[in-house]
């Protein structure tokens, strides 16, 4: 697995925004932790192997992107605004990525 403790929680969302776009699921995967959580909204939570199956089936599987992506940061918080693509859906990105140590610890969608 990649070592990304030297990047910055900007440049290691970047890498995955530009990762989505090449549809490079192994580099997708490297930027993860391996206890990564994902939630839509407030909604409950998928981590470890439940994120990981989620990451392959909506996010690689289908070829999800973000289009004209803009990055705003806080600290170890990286929000990602733009247009969001994937086979047969498209909806305006809201994401906010939590990255601790060059590794992304959260994915929380906000529609």
């Amino acid at each position: 697995m990649q070592d990304n403790s030297n990047s910055t929680p900007e440049s290691t969302i970047k890498s995955l925004i530009d990762a989505m776009e090449a549809n490079d699921g192994d580099k997708i995967r490297s930027l993860f932790h391996d206890n990564a959580s994902q939630a839509y909204g407030d909604g409950p939570s998928k981590s470890g192997k439940a994120f990981f199956k989620w990451l392959d089936s909506d996010i690689i599987d289908r070829k999800g992107h973000v289009e004209g992506a803009h990055f705003t940061t806080t600290g170890n918080e990286v929000v990602v605004t733009g247009q969001y693509s994937s086979e047969g859906y498209t909806n305006k990105a809201n994401f906010l990525f939590f990255v601790k140590e060059g590794k992304i610890m959260s994915w929380q969608m906000r529609y």
